[in-house]
């Protein structure tokens, strides 16, 4: 019979007791003798990441973690904001069939020997990734990295005025960590960017970096107007609940990068985007809010629920500190949606300060891994 995936998650007073409440959850049933656990706590445990590891490494005999510290942890169907909590899943993966790496800080690392054997021996078409937000350069080795192993990655940023520590078997900062798994492994990702189509996809006639003059040949303030008050009458863009979203070439999914609407020109009929831009580029506009996050999420889960050929053994499940009660409504409401649609399986995961879906950063997305 196949190990089963374990989860649990808490709230209390301080580190030690959510940690010894985590223990006491997954203990209640045997745990896999050979596992890879996933741990993350919220931003007031940040300093106490280091003592909750060793505590839930001793106490539950487990040795290989990975993880991060968050403004907000979640798990099957709740989650947490500014209260000390932590959320961990304990994965039934032998030791041979995952590569956990320490943070790669410069281009230099990606060659580490370590890491191309790992990626010869394991063949990984995917892996986990979290990042440290006060080293942003770092983060440029994000594409290489998915390159070396032809691999797709998920994950997130760290966040936290507290400081954004990661777990790659002992806490660590100060660039891109993680775990990458070995061929074999079999996952499903979706991701949810809150938005829905305002309009059609159009094409850039002119423009450049981030202005844009024309659109399909029209001028683009024109459209962009039109478009908006086909949505509702909305003529402003002070709402703040409008962007672009730039398609990304070659995606077979419709897959797109949201971009901020930094202004207009009325006098030449121009508008001006938060990313470069060029003649020739696929662009569409968006709303987002919390009916359209809501419609995007679920959306998202139905799309997942085709594509998968059996019940899904546990989930991770990244977004951002933007959403949960900013775009929701309450604190729980995006993980009450994802239990209402997938049902109650063992779930973990984080708020951070910027998204990993493949080979790209985004914002105010939730990116979820199934396992299947």
């Amino acid at each position: 019979m196949t190990a089963e995936f374990r989860a649990a998650h808490a709230s209390g007073e301080n580190w030690a007791s959510v940690a010894s409440e985590l223990a006491e959850l997954l203990e209640k049933e045997p745990l896999p003798e050979q596992a890879l656990a996933f741990l993350y706590v919220s931003e007031p445990l940040a300093e106490d990441l280091g003592s909750i590891l060793t505590f839930l490494r001793s106490r539950l005999s487990i040795e290989h973690w990975v993880g991060a510290s968050g403004v907000g942890i979640c798990g099957s169907g709740r989650a947490y904001f500014g209260v000390p909590a932590a959320s961990v899943m304990v994965a039934p993966f032998a030791r041979d069939e995952f590569h956990i790496f320490e943070p790669l800080k410069t281009e230099a690392d990606l060659d580490a020997a370590g890491l191309q054997q790992a990626i010869d021996r394991l063949q990984p078409i995917f892996g986990l990734v979290h990042g440290d937000p006060t080293a942003p350069e770092s983060l440029a080795n994000l594409t290489e990295l998915a390159r070396l192993g032809s691999t797709y990655l998920v994950g997130g940023i760290a966040s936290g005025e507290r400081g954004a520590p990661q777990i790659a078997d002992r806490v660590v900062g100060g660039g891109l960590s993680g775990v990458l798994f070995d061929g074999r492994t079999s996952v499903q990702v979706g991701i949810s960017q809150a938005c829905i189509p305002v309009g059609p996809v159009h094409r850039v006639t002119e423009g450049r970096e981030g202005v844009v003059a024309t659109l399909d040949d029209r001028p683009a303030l024109d459209v962009l107007k039109e478009e908006l008050e086909t949505d509702g009458g909305e003529q402003s863009m002070a709402s703040g609940r409008y962007h672009a979203a730039l398609m990304v070439p070659g995606s077979d999914t419709g897959d797109f990068v949201v971009r901020n609407l930094l202004g207009i020109d009325p006098q030449n009929n121009m508008i001006a985007i938060s990313g470069d831009v060029q003649a020739g580029d696929a662009i569409r506009f968006v709303r987002r809010d919390g009916g359209a996050a809501e419609h995007d999420l679920r959306r998202m889960l139905g799309d997942l629920q085709k594509r998968l050929p059996s019940k899904p053994r546990g989930a991770l499940y990244c977004s951002c500190v933007a959403r949960g009660p900013h775009l929701f409504g309450t604190e729980s409401r995006e993980m009450m949606i994802i239990r209402d649609e997938l049902g109650d399986l063992p779930l973990t995961g984080f708020y951070g300060s910027g998204e990993i879906c493949n080979d790209r950063f985004y914002g105010y997305t939730g990116v979820l891994t199934l396992f299947i």
